[in-house]
Protein backbone atom coordinates (compact mmCIF):
# COMPACT_ATOMS: atom_id res chain seq x y z
CA UNK A 1 0.00 0.00 0.00
CA UNK A 2 3.15 2.54 0.95
CA UNK A 3 4.21 1.69 -2.81
CA UNK A 4 1.19 2.77 -3.77
CA UNK A 5 0.94 5.84 -2.25
CA UNK A 6 4.61 6.58 -3.05
CA UNK A 7 3.49 6.17 -6.46
CA UNK A 8 0.45 8.05 -6.94
CA UNK A 9 2.81 11.14 -4.80
CA UNK A 10 5.75 11.17 -7.50
CA UNK A 11 3.15 10.90 -10.62
CA UNK A 12 1.33 14.20 -9.05
CA UNK A 13 4.52 15.90 -8.19
CA UNK A 14 5.19 15.18 -11.92
CA UNK A 15 2.45 16.22 -13.03
CA UNK A 16 2.42 19.82 -11.13
CA UNK A 17 6.12 20.50 -12.27
CA UNK A 18 5.19 19.58 -15.81
CA UNK A 19 2.50 21.81 -15.71
CA UNK A 20 4.27 24.38 -14.22
CA UNK A 21 6.69 23.89 -16.88
CA UNK A 22 4.10 24.25 -19.25
CA UNK A 23 2.53 27.49 -18.32
CA UNK A 24 5.55 29.43 -17.63
CA UNK A 25 8.09 28.30 -20.53
CA UNK A 26 6.22 27.08 -23.77
CA UNK A 27 3.71 28.26 -25.67
CA UNK A 28 2.70 29.86 -29.37
CA UNK A 29 5.53 29.80 -31.61
CA UNK A 30 4.09 30.33 -34.96
CA UNK A 31 6.69 32.66 -36.58
CA UNK A 32 4.89 34.30 -39.65
CA UNK A 33 8.16 34.15 -41.13
CA UNK A 34 8.58 32.15 -44.34
CA UNK A 35 12.49 31.91 -43.51
CA UNK A 36 11.07 29.57 -41.07
CA UNK A 37 9.81 26.87 -43.57
CA UNK A 38 13.44 26.92 -45.79
CA UNK A 39 15.63 26.50 -42.59
CA UNK A 40 17.47 23.47 -42.52
CA UNK A 41 17.50 22.31 -39.04
CA UNK A 42 17.21 18.51 -37.68
CA UNK A 43 14.98 19.96 -34.30
CA UNK A 44 12.66 22.03 -36.42
CA UNK A 45 12.02 18.57 -38.65
CA UNK A 46 11.61 16.98 -35.20
CA UNK A 47 8.93 19.17 -34.01
CA UNK A 48 5.67 18.56 -35.53
CA UNK A 49 3.95 20.82 -33.64
CA UNK A 50 5.96 23.82 -34.04
CA UNK A 51 5.52 22.53 -38.20
CA UNK A 52 2.27 22.14 -37.84
CA UNK A 53 1.66 25.71 -36.30
CA UNK A 54 4.18 27.51 -39.36
CA UNK A 55 1.72 26.11 -42.12
CA UNK A 56 -0.15 29.03 -43.39
CA UNK A 57 -2.84 28.44 -46.15
CA UNK A 58 -0.28 29.26 -49.16
CA UNK A 59 2.16 26.89 -47.48
CA UNK A 60 3.35 23.10 -49.43
CA UNK A 61 5.59 20.89 -47.91
CA UNK A 62 8.29 18.71 -49.67
CA UNK A 63 9.93 16.32 -47.40
CA UNK A 64 13.46 14.96 -48.81
CA UNK A 65 16.53 14.29 -47.16
CA UNK A 66 20.65 15.15 -47.25
CA UNK A 67 20.01 17.20 -50.72
CA UNK A 68 18.73 19.76 -48.67
CA UNK A 69 22.13 19.98 -46.27
CA UNK A 70 23.78 20.83 -49.91
CA UNK A 71 23.93 24.32 -51.74
CA UNK A 72 22.76 26.47 -48.74
CA UNK A 73 25.37 28.76 -49.30
CA UNK A 74 24.27 29.26 -53.10
CA UNK A 75 21.42 31.41 -54.87
CA UNK A 76 20.07 28.27 -56.67
CA UNK A 77 19.19 26.59 -53.44
CA UNK A 78 15.43 26.98 -52.60
CA UNK A 79 15.82 28.92 -49.54
CA UNK A 80 17.55 31.40 -51.55
CA UNK A 81 15.89 31.47 -54.79
CA UNK A 82 12.30 31.66 -53.67
CA UNK A 83 12.65 34.13 -51.08
CA UNK A 84 11.58 36.79 -53.34
CA UNK A 85 8.68 34.71 -54.74
CA UNK A 86 5.26 34.29 -53.61
CA UNK A 87 5.95 30.88 -53.01
CA UNK A 88 5.94 29.43 -49.24
CA UNK A 89 7.74 26.20 -48.55
CA UNK A 90 8.01 23.75 -45.44
CA UNK A 91 11.27 21.66 -46.21
CA UNK A 92 11.49 18.50 -43.72
CA UNK A 93 14.32 16.45 -43.86
CA UNK A 94 18.31 15.84 -43.76
CA UNK A 95 20.85 12.88 -43.98
CA UNK A 96 19.32 9.37 -42.60
CA UNK A 97 15.48 10.63 -43.11
CA UNK A 98 13.80 8.05 -45.23
CA UNK A 99 10.48 7.25 -45.92
CA UNK A 100 8.81 5.74 -43.09
CA UNK A 101 10.03 8.79 -40.26
CA UNK A 102 8.19 11.40 -43.74
CA UNK A 103 5.45 9.12 -43.21
CA UNK A 104 4.73 9.75 -39.54
CA UNK A 105 5.22 13.19 -39.54
CA UNK A 106 3.15 13.76 -42.60
CA UNK A 107 0.32 12.08 -40.73
CA UNK A 108 1.20 14.31 -37.66
CA UNK A 109 1.04 17.25 -39.45
CA UNK A 110 -1.44 16.73 -42.31
CA UNK A 111 -4.80 18.33 -40.89
CA UNK A 112 -2.60 21.54 -41.05
CA UNK A 113 -1.74 21.11 -44.68
CA UNK A 114 -4.21 23.56 -46.34
CA UNK A 115 -1.93 23.57 -49.67
CA UNK A 116 -3.38 19.98 -49.75
CA UNK A 117 -0.11 19.31 -51.91
CA UNK A 118 3.11 17.41 -50.92
CA UNK A 119 6.60 16.73 -52.33
CA UNK A 120 8.65 13.63 -51.29
CA UNK A 121 12.33 13.60 -53.02
CA UNK A 122 12.83 9.69 -53.36
CA UNK A 123 16.61 8.70 -53.20
CA UNK A 124 17.47 5.57 -54.71
CA UNK A 125 19.81 4.91 -51.96
CA UNK A 126 17.11 4.65 -49.84
CA UNK A 127 15.50 1.35 -51.94
CA UNK A 128 18.22 -1.25 -51.29
CA UNK A 129 16.80 -4.69 -49.85
CA UNK A 130 17.16 -3.94 -46.36
CA UNK A 131 15.28 -0.07 -46.63
CA UNK A 132 16.28 2.06 -43.53
CA UNK A 133 18.57 0.86 -40.90
CA UNK A 134 17.63 0.79 -37.20
CA UNK A 135 20.47 3.21 -36.40
CA UNK A 136 19.00 5.27 -39.15
CA UNK A 137 15.45 5.12 -38.54
CA UNK A 138 16.10 5.95 -34.61
CA UNK A 139 18.45 8.86 -35.63
CA UNK A 140 15.75 10.29 -37.23
CA UNK A 141 12.76 9.26 -35.07
CA UNK A 142 10.29 12.03 -33.46
CA UNK A 143 8.06 10.76 -30.43
CA UNK A 144 5.72 13.73 -30.73
CA UNK A 145 5.20 13.15 -34.30
CA UNK A 146 4.72 9.72 -33.63
CA UNK A 147 1.64 9.98 -30.87
CA UNK A 148 -0.02 12.98 -33.38
CA UNK A 149 0.28 10.96 -36.53
CA UNK A 150 -1.45 7.74 -34.40
CA UNK A 151 -4.27 10.21 -33.08
CA UNK A 152 -4.89 11.61 -36.18
CA UNK A 153 -8.71 10.48 -36.99
CA UNK A 154 -8.07 10.51 -40.27
CA UNK A 155 -5.45 7.75 -40.83
CA UNK A 156 -6.80 4.72 -41.49
CA UNK A 157 -6.61 1.44 -39.33
CA UNK A 158 -4.39 -0.43 -41.50
CA UNK A 159 -1.71 1.98 -41.66
CA UNK A 160 -1.26 2.84 -38.22
CA UNK A 161 -0.86 -0.64 -37.48
CA UNK A 162 1.82 -1.40 -40.44
CA UNK A 163 3.26 1.97 -39.38
CA UNK A 164 3.03 0.65 -35.66
CA UNK A 165 4.78 -2.88 -36.59
CA UNK A 166 7.73 -1.28 -38.62
CA UNK A 167 8.33 1.24 -36.31
CA UNK A 168 8.51 -0.79 -33.31
CA UNK A 169 10.81 -3.60 -34.91
CA UNK A 170 12.99 -0.88 -36.02
CA UNK A 171 13.15 0.28 -32.83
CA UNK A 172 13.57 -2.36 -30.95
CA UNK A 173 16.93 -2.33 -29.58
CA UNK A 174 16.19 1.13 -28.29
CA UNK A 175 14.64 0.11 -25.19
CA UNK A 176 12.49 2.66 -23.31
CA UNK A 177 11.39 4.57 -26.83
CA UNK A 178 10.17 1.60 -27.84
CA UNK A 179 7.96 0.94 -24.75
CA UNK A 180 6.22 4.07 -24.80
CA UNK A 181 5.94 3.56 -28.87
CA UNK A 182 4.27 0.26 -28.06
CA UNK A 183 2.13 2.20 -25.55
CA UNK A 184 1.23 4.76 -27.63
CA UNK A 185 0.04 2.10 -29.83
CA UNK A 186 -1.92 0.55 -27.70
CA UNK A 187 -3.94 3.23 -26.48
CA UNK A 188 -4.40 4.72 -29.94
CA UNK A 189 -4.78 0.89 -32.30
CA UNK A 190 -6.32 -1.45 -29.66
CA UNK A 191 -7.79 0.83 -27.55
CA UNK A 192 -6.06 -0.78 -24.36
CA UNK A 193 -5.66 1.45 -21.75
CA UNK A 194 -5.97 2.35 -18.18
CA UNK A 195 -6.00 5.12 -15.68
CA UNK A 196 -2.15 5.07 -14.93
CA UNK A 197 -0.93 4.30 -18.66
CA UNK A 198 -3.23 7.06 -19.91
CA UNK A 199 -1.61 9.36 -17.18
CA UNK A 200 1.53 8.25 -18.13
CA UNK A 201 0.94 8.45 -21.97
CA UNK A 202 -0.59 12.34 -21.11
CA UNK A 203 2.10 13.92 -19.24
CA UNK A 204 4.63 12.59 -22.15
CA UNK A 205 3.06 13.74 -24.59
CA UNK A 206 2.82 17.39 -22.86
CA UNK A 207 6.01 17.41 -21.95
CA UNK A 208 7.57 15.96 -25.54
CA UNK A 209 5.73 19.30 -27.21
CA UNK A 210 6.54 21.95 -24.77
CA UNK A 211 9.88 20.50 -24.87
CA UNK A 212 10.11 20.84 -29.20
CA UNK A 213 8.86 23.94 -28.64
CA UNK A 214 11.81 25.09 -25.76
CA UNK A 215 14.49 23.59 -28.00
CA UNK A 216 13.06 25.33 -31.07
CA UNK A 217 12.85 28.43 -29.68
CA UNK A 218 16.44 28.40 -28.72
CA UNK A 219 17.69 27.41 -31.81
CA UNK A 220 15.68 30.36 -33.30
CA UNK A 221 17.34 32.82 -31.30
CA UNK A 222 21.07 31.49 -31.92
CA UNK A 223 20.09 31.65 -35.47
CA UNK A 224 18.73 34.89 -35.43
CA UNK A 225 15.56 33.83 -37.33
CA UNK A 226 12.85 36.63 -35.52
CA UNK A 227 9.25 35.98 -35.10
CA UNK A 228 7.29 38.51 -37.14
CA UNK A 229 3.92 40.05 -36.64
CA UNK A 230 2.40 39.30 -40.27
CA UNK A 231 2.89 36.83 -42.30
CA UNK A 232 5.52 37.19 -44.76
CA UNK A 233 4.56 35.23 -47.85
CA UNK A 234 2.63 37.22 -49.84
CA UNK A 235 5.27 38.80 -52.19
CA UNK A 236 3.98 41.72 -54.07
CA UNK A 237 4.89 42.51 -57.94
CA UNK A 238 7.30 39.15 -57.83
CA UNK A 239 9.14 39.13 -60.68
CA UNK A 240 9.05 35.90 -62.95
CA UNK A 241 11.35 32.87 -62.65
CA UNK A 242 13.11 32.93 -66.47
CA UNK A 243 14.37 29.18 -65.78
CA UNK A 244 16.25 28.92 -68.95
CA UNK A 245 18.23 31.78 -67.87
CA UNK A 246 18.67 31.23 -64.37
CA UNK A 247 19.82 27.25 -65.64
CA UNK A 248 22.69 29.18 -67.86
CA UNK A 249 23.86 31.04 -64.65
CA UNK A 250 24.04 28.15 -62.93
CA UNK A 251 25.94 26.50 -65.30
CA UNK A 252 28.71 29.27 -65.60
CA UNK A 253 28.82 30.33 -61.89
CA UNK A 254 27.90 27.05 -60.22
CA UNK A 255 30.82 25.40 -62.47
CA UNK A 256 33.24 23.16 -60.61
CA UNK A 257 36.90 21.80 -60.97
CA UNK A 258 36.67 17.96 -61.04
CA UNK A 259 40.05 15.29 -60.54
CA UNK A 260 37.97 12.28 -61.01
CA UNK A 261 36.87 10.22 -64.28
CA UNK A 262 33.34 10.06 -62.23
CA UNK A 263 33.05 14.12 -62.74
CA UNK A 264 32.44 14.58 -58.84
CA UNK A 265 34.00 17.81 -57.10
CA UNK A 266 37.24 17.56 -56.21
CA UNK A 267 37.02 18.61 -52.48
CA UNK A 268 34.52 15.94 -52.14
CA UNK A 269 36.18 13.46 -53.82
CA UNK A 270 39.27 14.04 -51.83
CA UNK A 271 37.31 14.26 -48.52
CA UNK A 272 35.13 10.94 -49.21
CA UNK A 273 35.27 8.86 -52.11
CA UNK A 274 39.41 9.02 -52.71
CA UNK A 275 40.15 6.37 -49.72
CA UNK A 276 37.51 3.53 -50.97
CA UNK A 277 37.18 3.94 -54.71
CA UNK A 278 39.00 0.40 -54.84
CA UNK A 279 36.56 -1.10 -52.80
CA UNK A 280 33.64 0.44 -53.82
CA UNK A 281 33.93 -1.10 -57.16
CA UNK A 282 31.01 -3.49 -57.55
CA UNK A 283 30.25 -3.29 -54.03
CA UNK A 284 26.21 -3.12 -54.68
CA UNK A 285 26.05 -5.63 -57.97
CA UNK A 286 23.72 -7.68 -55.41
CA UNK A 287 21.35 -5.04 -55.36
CA UNK A 288 18.31 -5.65 -57.53
CA UNK A 289 15.90 -3.13 -56.55
CA UNK A 290 13.18 -5.79 -56.86
CA UNK A 291 12.40 -6.08 -53.08
CA UNK A 292 12.76 -3.53 -50.44
CA UNK A 293 10.69 -2.69 -47.46
CA UNK A 294 11.34 1.39 -48.57
CA UNK A 295 8.38 0.27 -51.37
CA UNK A 296 5.57 -0.59 -48.59
CA UNK A 297 6.98 3.02 -46.47
CA UNK A 298 6.26 4.35 -49.58
CA UNK A 299 2.50 3.21 -50.25
CA UNK A 300 1.96 4.01 -46.19
CA UNK A 301 2.76 7.73 -47.03
CA UNK A 302 0.83 7.77 -50.21
CA UNK A 303 -1.97 6.28 -48.12
CA UNK A 304 -2.25 9.06 -45.37
CA UNK A 305 -2.24 11.50 -48.44
CA UNK A 306 -5.13 9.91 -49.98
CA UNK A 307 -6.80 9.95 -46.57
CA UNK A 308 -6.05 13.73 -46.14
CA UNK A 309 -7.06 14.40 -49.46
CA UNK A 310 -3.61 15.34 -50.26
CA UNK A 311 -2.32 15.30 -53.55
CA UNK A 312 1.92 14.38 -53.95
CA UNK A 313 4.70 14.80 -55.90
CA UNK A 314 7.22 11.77 -56.60
CA UNK A 315 10.57 13.47 -57.25
CA UNK A 316 13.18 10.71 -58.75
CA UNK A 317 16.56 12.40 -57.40
CA UNK A 318 19.28 11.75 -60.07
CA UNK A 319 22.19 9.89 -59.00
CA UNK A 320 26.25 9.94 -60.68
CA UNK A 321 25.93 7.27 -63.35
CA UNK A 322 29.12 6.58 -63.71
CA UNK A 323 29.49 6.30 -60.23
CA UNK A 324 26.71 4.18 -59.97
CA UNK A 325 28.03 1.68 -62.41
CA UNK A 326 30.85 1.28 -61.03
CA UNK A 327 29.56 0.11 -57.51
CA UNK A 328 27.79 -2.16 -59.72
CA UNK A 329 23.90 -0.23 -59.61
CA UNK A 330 23.43 0.11 -63.50
CA UNK A 331 21.22 2.22 -65.50
CA UNK A 332 19.69 -1.46 -65.99
CA UNK A 333 18.86 -2.21 -62.39
CA UNK A 334 18.50 1.38 -61.91
CA UNK A 335 15.69 1.36 -64.35
CA UNK A 336 13.81 -1.30 -62.04
CA UNK A 337 13.64 1.54 -59.38
CA UNK A 338 11.69 4.12 -61.22
CA UNK A 339 9.52 1.59 -62.98
CA UNK A 340 8.44 0.17 -59.56
CA UNK A 341 8.40 3.76 -58.19
CA UNK A 342 6.07 5.14 -61.40
CA UNK A 343 3.58 1.73 -60.64
CA UNK A 344 3.16 2.54 -56.91
CA UNK A 345 2.01 6.22 -58.32
CA UNK A 346 0.01 4.95 -60.46
CA UNK A 347 -1.57 3.15 -58.16
CA UNK A 348 -2.42 5.93 -55.42
CA UNK A 349 -2.74 8.98 -58.58
CA UNK A 350 0.44 10.20 -57.27
CA UNK A 351 2.94 12.59 -59.93
CA UNK A 352 6.27 11.41 -60.73
CA UNK A 353 9.09 13.77 -61.79
CA UNK A 354 11.73 11.37 -62.98
CA UNK A 355 15.23 13.30 -62.83
CA UNK A 356 17.07 9.51 -63.80
CA UNK A 357 17.53 11.22 -67.28
CA UNK A 358 20.32 13.60 -65.96
CA UNK A 359 22.20 10.51 -64.43
CA UNK A 360 25.40 10.52 -66.81
CA UNK A 361 24.93 14.89 -67.59
CA UNK A 362 28.47 16.35 -66.43
CA UNK A 363 28.37 18.59 -62.93
CA UNK A 364 24.72 18.06 -62.24
CA UNK A 365 25.72 16.66 -59.32
CA UNK A 366 28.21 17.35 -56.83
CA UNK A 367 29.12 13.85 -55.37
CA UNK A 368 27.11 10.11 -56.30
CA UNK A 369 23.76 11.79 -55.19
CA UNK A 370 23.73 15.11 -54.28
CA UNK A 371 22.35 18.50 -56.44
CA UNK A 372 25.17 20.79 -57.58
CA UNK A 373 23.73 24.65 -58.83
CA UNK A 374 22.17 22.80 -61.90
CA UNK A 375 20.87 19.51 -60.28
CA UNK A 376 19.13 22.87 -57.65
CA UNK A 377 17.53 24.43 -60.49
CA UNK A 378 16.15 21.96 -62.47
CA UNK A 379 14.57 20.61 -58.84
CA UNK A 380 13.61 24.49 -58.23
CA UNK A 381 11.63 24.22 -60.93
CA UNK A 382 9.67 21.43 -60.76
CA UNK A 383 8.50 22.68 -57.11
CA UNK A 384 7.85 25.77 -58.73
CA UNK A 385 5.81 24.18 -61.41
CA UNK A 386 3.75 21.62 -58.89
CA UNK A 387 3.15 24.72 -56.71
CA UNK A 388 1.59 26.79 -59.25
CA UNK A 389 -0.49 24.25 -60.86
CA UNK A 390 -4.15 24.85 -60.94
Amino acid sequence: MKKVAAFITSAVICILVIGLFHFRFSGDLKMNNKEFGTWYNPFKDLASGVVAQNLHDDTMVVFGSSEFRHGRNTVYHPMNLFRKQNISLMTIGGPYNQTLNHTTMLGAISQNIKKKKVVLILSPGWFYKDGVTEDHFGLRFSESAYISFMENPNIPKATKEYVAQRSEKLLSKSGSIRMRVARTNRINIDGSRNFLSQAAYNVRKRYLRDRDVLTVKGVLKAEKIKKLERYNGHVKNAKPINWDKVLEDARINGDFKSNNPFHIKSSHWNLKFKHRVKIAKGIHADETYLKSPEYDDLEAFLQVCNSQGIKPLLVIQAVNGRWYDYTGLTAKTRKVFTKKINEIAAEYGAKVEDFSKYDYEDKFLVDASHPAATGWVKMDEAIYNYYKEN
